[in-house]
């Protein structure tokens, strides 16, 4: 079947209210992918009463406070195979329409292949950690609602990277607005191997950042979630490799900012990273407006005070008359 004729069964499947046929058809790993991406692809994981039907189908107990959203047309799962450790894994193929963040609308269109390794305790097979973005079928994303969500916050929701971002301007740090993906880029921040309070904690899967938190103590980061607002934990308390970041030396802010209450969303009068930024730019006053009188450039102290020199005229008994020059009386040919 074509994606195109794949991704409109589905959407069909879950307006009519049937959803995915699951339960009686299939069982084992495979059923529980499809669940989890049935359970994704309608919202249910940034939805804090979503969490409930997402809960029981995966390993991790912490949801990030995601800042950006995968939109999709439909997925495919594939059968489960065996692994060399004797793990199960099964790929999901997505088609990705776009990619929605604080930044704005990606409408580059790809297909993404996903593979979602599987656990089994007491016979109950669950997805593992580290968990992917978000992937959302795209007719059931209002855009604009979910980019003014990433970009400000909401009640009880704070993006992992605007919590980060707000924490370093509320300390008096002039700190650029980066999202989680980017934290790596070496721009802002840079990797250390000994860590200490007020570093980045970057949780990655396969090599790529997903949740970012700040240590506070040893052994103490806190960030933000989506099903339990923002928490203190310890670093093995979100799956995957952890990198420790700090700022490059960062520029102190003139006015410190009001420190926000964390365990309040960001939803109200904060500024976004990219209105503070041109706001703070706006203030600035022109070189023109910073110069005073006295360090006015020399070509207009000249203009304005003329030489006294030029006004002065010889008196007519020292004048010798004026005699024509050669090229005016002919003699030069």
């Amino acid at each position: 079947m074509s994606w195109k004729a794949s991704a409109a069964v589905l959407a069909a499947c879950v307006v009519l209210g049937t959803g995915v046929p699951v339960a009686g058809v299939e069982s084992g790993p495979q059923a529980v992918v499809r669940q989890f991406c049935q359970a994704d692809g309608l919202g249910q994981r940034v939805q804090i009463a979503g969490w409930a039907a997402v809960a029981p189908l995966v390993t991790w107990s912490l949801e990030p406070a995601w800042d950006h959203v995968v939109l999709i047309g439909g997925y495919e799962v594939d059968s489960p195979r065996r692994l060399e450790d004797g793990g199960v894994a099964i790929a999901v193929r997505y088609a990705v329409i776009g990619e929605v963040s604080a930044l704005g609308l990606d409408t580059a269109a790809h297909m993404e292949t996903v593979e979602f390794r599987m656990d089994v305790a007491n016979g109950v097979w669950r997805v593992l950690g580290p968990p992917l973005p978000p992937h959302i079928f795209a007719y059931r994303v209002d855009v604009n609602a979910v980019r003014h969500s990433l970009q400000f916050g909401e009640l009880n929701f704070l993006p992992n990277s605007l919590f980060i971002w707000q924490e370093f301007h509320s300390a008096g740090w002039n700190v650029a607005f980066v999202p989680t993906i980017d934290l790596l880029n070496g721009q802002t921040y840079g990797a250390v191997d000994k860590p200490k309070a007020g570093d980045v904690a970057v949780y990655l899967r396969d090599g790529v950042p997903y949740h970012v938190g700040v240590l506070e103590a040893d052994d103490l980061i806190v960030s933000s979630t989506l099903n339990a607002g923002i928490v203190r934990t310890t670093p093995d308390a979100f799956p995957g490799e952890i990198q420790y970041l700090r700022l490059v030396e960062p520029e102190p802010v003139v006015e410190a900012m009001p420190r926000p209450t964390p365990t309040v969303a960001a939803g109200s009068a904060k500024a976004s990273p990219t209105r503070t930024v041109a706001a703070q730019q706006r203030a600035r006053p022109s070189p023109r407006v910073k110069r005073g009188k006295g360090n006015a450039p020399k070509s207009h102290r000249s203009h304005a005070r003329p030489s006294k020199r030029k006004h002065v005229k010889p008196s007519r008994a020292g004048r010798k008359p004026k005699r024509p020059t050669p090229i005016a009386t002919g003699q030069v040919p």
